[in-house]
This record gives structure tokens, sequence and C-alpha cells, in this order.
């Protein structure tokens, strides 16, 4: 094992990016020189580098991907899944999921939270029904709790032909 300096990186990362044709190992496309960064395995604090991996370099790959691989494995760990699975094996079965868990899909139910959301009328819309009305016939207020395009507003845009523009 060879500690690295931080003038060190620069060199490597240009050496190991020609060697991958300027291609990311985890995005498999190829991006400036730039885009790219030395990705290593953290350690603890009290740990030290080792020949498992802890604290070595691992490859050259597109700034992105090395922010998410850090970000996955910290919520990994935090989330203690490491009681349960190893990151790797965990990482393969989510993919396998991801790409043939559709068996649900054949009933089409939607969750809860997907469901459509309710227009929302915008002021100007509301501004012209009030002009095209005239004075004399009860306008219910723009704004419901939410802002929705309540029913009497509804039917009023339809009576007097004017379409409700909608967020």
């Amino acid at each position: 094992m060879k500690q690295l300096k931080n003038t060190d990186l620069k060199p490597l990362r240009s050496k190991w990016y020609d060697q991958q044709k300027g291609v990311c190992p985890i995005l498999k496309k190829g991006y400036p020189l730039t885009d790219f960064c030395i990705d290593h395995q953290h350690k603890l604090i009290n740990e030290k580098p080792n020949e498992e991996g802890k604290g070595l370099c691992r490859g050259a790959i597109h700034f992105q991907a090395n922010s998410l691989e850090g970000k996955i494995l910290k919520s990994f760990n935090r989330l203690g899944l490491g009681k349960h699975i190893q990151l790797v094996p965990f990482l393969r079965n989510l993919a396998d999921y991801l790409e043939n868990n559709r068996i649900h899909t054949i009933e089409k139910l939607i969750h809860p939270t997907e469901a459509p959301r309710k227009l929302q009328l915008m002021k100007s819309s509301y501004n012209e029904l009030v002009k095209t009305i005239g004075a004399g016939v009860s306008i219910p207020e723009y704004k419901d709790k939410r802002g929705n395009l309540s029913k009497p507003l509804q039917l009023l845009f339809s009576k007097y032909n004017v379409t409700p523009k909608t967020k």
C-alpha cells in the first residue's frame, strides 16, 4: 500500500481516465476529464487503511456518481440495513426488483399519495370571469382553502363560456 498526497490525485485521475477511454464505469458514458474524481472507500477515523479496501482508491468516476454512491452508503449504514444484508447484494436485489417486480401492476392500483391533484385556478381567469359576468351576479370567492377550482366556479365558467386557466 502506498499513501498518496493530494498532488498525486490529478495525475492519477488523468491516468485512469485515459485507461477507461473517458467512460465512467458506473454511468457507462463518456465525459470530460474535469467531471471525474478519484473514488475511494471511506474508513472510520480510528481505522487504518487495509487490504479489504478501507481507505483505498477504487477508480476514476463521474463526480455525481461518486456523490450518489456516498449518499447511498451513508443511508444504508444509517438505516441499519447492514444487520440484514450487505450493501452489494442489496443493490443487486434492488435493481432486480425495480426491473422485474411488476406483479401488482396488472391490477392498476394507484397509491394514495399519487392521486391526481385538483386544479388550482389562476387569478387571471377568475378576473376574466368576473369581467364577463358583470355586476349583479353573486360570484364565489376566488380561493377556497387550497386555491382549488370549486364546483360552483366550474359551473359559472361553463355557463359564461370562459375557459379557466389552471396551474
